[in-house]
């Protein structure tokens, strides 16, 4: 049997290690911050570019399908979802999941296309300036609301804003991430969630629902996960209809989605959504609890080969972050004790004595994570954070000149 060839458009080696369980073939497409040496020499070619730049990936892509020709396209990395859908269009092989792609990748787009589908009703306005944003905040009688980019991911750039004085100091925060339009939204009230779906030929599996710890406000930035979420057959029910709807009306082909909510007193309403595996590990967390491998089924059905088992090896599962900010490190102890600590399959801290962290901006700000599994969820929960507080970590504010241990 021949062996399968797949084109890949950037991501992390988690990828390909799922490409090396099923015995597939790939050659790769990398940003030069992601490159390593794993990748360069296992790859059948491999080019260090900017995929983002269409033309250049389309030459590319040509040149190396018409040498060595590939089975499908994958991408399982934002900025790779848009390039990929198009090399399978222009290729014609499997791969395109570009409706999907282009409606979840602008914000904007998403809750234009929500509207007309009367799914998920949140009231917003697109901005172009601060002012249009005073407006619509003024419309809100009270009530706080959410200006974000209309693209982007890692939660930069978005903020809350409950008061008008900090609104221009919040606007200017989410224009430093890109320039366009921002979009403002109502601050939907409830616990946030996010769903791992895994969808083929249009046919959608709603695999995990995963709970979320952010930053207080007015930031979101994630500080940790655990599931499987504790919602009421109801509640999941309700979650899981609203997301197969909005994966329909998307157009989403096959492959993977991780759709963010808010379980809100009027019921589940989407936040945003992307066209791929979840970041922080949740992907993982997804395989070990629920035996849904997203990315190896996804490669395995767009090359026509057998999909892995599923084999849920965990109960529960959590992972913490190591998400110091504004402090100056002075000592860092106990990390072998901490990866030996119950639960614990993985523990990576980047901390080290003398290293400078300001505010958190996004999650590439944080310093490392701890991922845990237990019998339940309050005890996997109740690892990871255990593990995370057994590395003691001494620091000191960057404004102070003593500090302590925090």
């Amino acid at each position: 049997m021949k062996q399968a060839h797949v084109l890949v458009v950037g991501g992390l080696d988690h990828t390909l290690d799922k490409l090396d369980q099923l015995g597939i073939r790939y050659s790769m497409m990398q940003t030069l911050a992601r490159v390593n040496e794993r990748q360069y020499r296992a790859a059948t070619r491999y080019a260090v570019m900017d995929y983002e730049d269409m033309e250049e990936v389309l030459l590319l892509a040509r040149a190396w399908h018409a040498r060595d020709p590939f089975d499908a396209v994958v991408s399982f990395t934002e900025y790779g979802l848009h390039p990929a859908s198009q090399c399978a269009i222009d290729l014609g092989i499997p791969g395109d999941n570009l409706e999907a792609v282009l409606h979840t990748r602008d914000k904007i787009d998403m809750r234009e296309l929500l509207g007309r589908h009367g799914l998920s009703p949140v009231r917003y306005q697109v901005c172009q300036t601060v002012d249009d944003a005073k407006r619509f905040f003024r419309s809100l009688e009270g009530e706080g609301m959410v200006l974000k980019p209309f693209a982007g991911g890692l939660s930069e750039g978005v903020f809350f804003v409950d008061a008008e004085e900090d609104l221009e100091a919040r606007w200017n925060g989410s224009r430093e991430v890109m320039d366009g339009p921002i979009l403002a939204e109502e601050f939907l009230h409830g616990p946030e969630f996010s769903v791992e779906s895994l969808s083929i030929n249009g046919q959608h599996l709603i695999a995990m629902i995963t709970e979320k710890e952010t930053t207080a406000l007015p930031r979101f930035i994630e500080l940790g996960h655990q599931v499987p979420a504790r919602l009421d057959e109801a509640q999941q029910a309700a979650v899981k209809e609203l997301v197969s709807r909005f994966l329909d009306i998307i157009g989403q082909k096959t492959g993977p989605a991780h759709t963010e909510i808010r379980l809100t007193p009027s019921g589940p309403r989407i936040i945003e959504s992307q066209t791929r595996v979840g970041g922080d590990q949740i992907w993982e967390m997804c395989e070990m609890v629920s035996g849904v491998n997203l990315t190896g089924e996804t490669v395995a059905v767009l090359t026509d080969i057998p999909r892995p088992e599923r084999k849920p090896v965990a109960k529960a599962a959590a992972i913490r972050f190591f998400s110091y900010e504004n402090a100056r490190i002075l000592d860092v102890r106990g990390i072998e004790r901490a990866q030996g600590a119950p639960g614990v399959i993985r523990l990576e801290c980047q901390l080290q004595a003398g290293q400078r962290y300001e505010t958190l901006k996004s999650s590439n700000s944080r310093q490392g994570y701890v991922l845990c599994v237990g019998d339940t969820i309050e005890q996997a929960v109740a690892n990871a954070e255990a593990a995370r507080n057994a590395v003691q970590v001494a620091w000191e504010p960057l404004t102070a000149e003593s500090g302590g241990l925090g």
